[in-house]
């Protein structure tokens, strides 16, 4: 056993590498690093994901980065199944994050006083136990799609799994603030959809275990769902809405290289649609293009954020001829910017949302984040 002290705190930090998650967790513990000078912070994380997080900030002496590993074997080929790497990872988590621990308390020389983790690790629970400390996990998006996995149980009680046909408009009214959501609405894997998938058995099991954390926080504020809140801070032993993470601990703000905000500045309060998807799931190709025409027949003025790879249905020399011709007037990618197309609609194919999102002039609020 490795000599310890009782002596300053030391937070471990257990990091989800995939899409938009380590990031705003190492934001915050940069900034209670920043505000605890003598509490140590051990952030596990695969080394990929470390060296792409930590780029952006200057040393701090009090956070130290440790690689753990992604779960994929030497030689090991991917079979295209969906998640794959997630799965991977998560199955190799558990052993992986208690080695890294273990190294992470024999070079400090202090215990681990507080797990701090995020809330997909439901098994980071059982870790804190084992070790006898606090667990803190944290959620990244907002209580809504939180509290569809908290009551999944009582969803599933109440509505049956798999047989939602004819039930689809029926609403959620015994969640709490969730009484205008449809049965539709539900994130895939709370109802229907494969029930027996491994990140949907992770949700649920996550589910089942957050009112056994000390307390959890979540990228929100109380004010965009305030039934939900009081919900959870009567479900949970604590409750903590801390964001937007984005402007707690702010990136340099973006070039406006395409003059999307000059645009939006010209835009009715709350009349602007906004639409971004994560970075782990886009929808198939088909799909794209249905929503591209369904946005510009609404008519609404809506911003569209696009990842790179996901241009290229819209664009694509697989089309026939008239579409391709269509899509490459209507969304001018090789302007190098947004073009009006109707009176209303401006399509922007754009990499960096955040400096769009603070602005009064968009109407919708993304699962996401901010």
């Amino acid at each position: 056993m490795p000599q310890t002290t009782p002596g300053p705190d030391h937070v471990a930090v257990l990091a989800f590498p995939f899409s938009t998650h380590a990031a705003p967790l190492l934001a915050i513990i940069h900034r209670l690093a920043t505000s605890s000078p003598n509490t140590h912070f051990s952030f596990f994380n695969t080394q990929q994901s470390n060296n792409s997080i930590f780029s952006i900030y200057e040393q701090n002496t009090n956070i130290k980065a440790y690689d753990v590993w992604d779960g994929v074997p030497e030689g090991y080929v991917f079979s295209g199944k969906p998640q794959e790497h997630i799965e991977l990872f998560m199955k190799s988590a558990p052993n992986s994050f208690k080695k890294a621990m273990e190294v992470a308390v024999s070079e400090t020389g202090r215990k681990v006083s507080c797990l701090v983790s995020d809330a997909f690790f439901w098994f980071a629970g059982e870790m804190a136990e084992e070790i006898g400390v606090v667990w803190l996990p944290f959620w990244t998006a907002g209580p809504a799609s939180l509290s569809a996995h908290v009551y999944t149980d009582l969803i599933r009680d109440t509505f049956g799994v798999g047989g939602v046909a004819g039930h689809e408009d029926e609403l959620l009214s015994l969640i709490p603030g969730m009484s205008k959501i449809r049965i539709r609405d539900l994130p895939e894997g709370v109802l229907f959809g494969n029930l027996e998938s491994f990140f949907s058995n992770m949700l649920h099991k996550m589910g089942r275990a957050l009112p056994q954390a000390a307390a959890v926080f979540i990228n929100s504020f109380e004010e965009l769902d305030p039934r939900i809140t009081r919900d959870f801070k009567s479900r949970f032993k604590e409750f903590l809405n801390i964001g937007p993470f984005n402007m707690i601990s702010p990136a340099p703000p973006a070039a406006d290289t395409y003059g999307c905000i000059t645009w939006l500045d010209r835009q009715k309060i709350a009349s602007v649609a906004y639409l971004s998807f994560g970075s782990i799931t886009t929808p198939p190709p088909h799909e794209l293009v249905a929503l591209a025409e369904a946005l510009e027949t609404s008519g609404v003025p809506f911003i569209w954020s696009l990842k790179d790879n996901s241009k290229k249905p819209l664009l694509s020399t697989e089309n026939n001829s008239t579409q391709e011709n269509y899509y490459m007037t209507k969304f001018s990618l090789i302007s190098g910017g947004p073009r009006r197309v109707t009176g209303t609609v401006e399509f922007l194919l754009w990499g960096n949302p955040f400096p769009i999102v603070i602005l009064m002039e968009i109407g919708v609020s993304p699962h996401l984040g901010y």
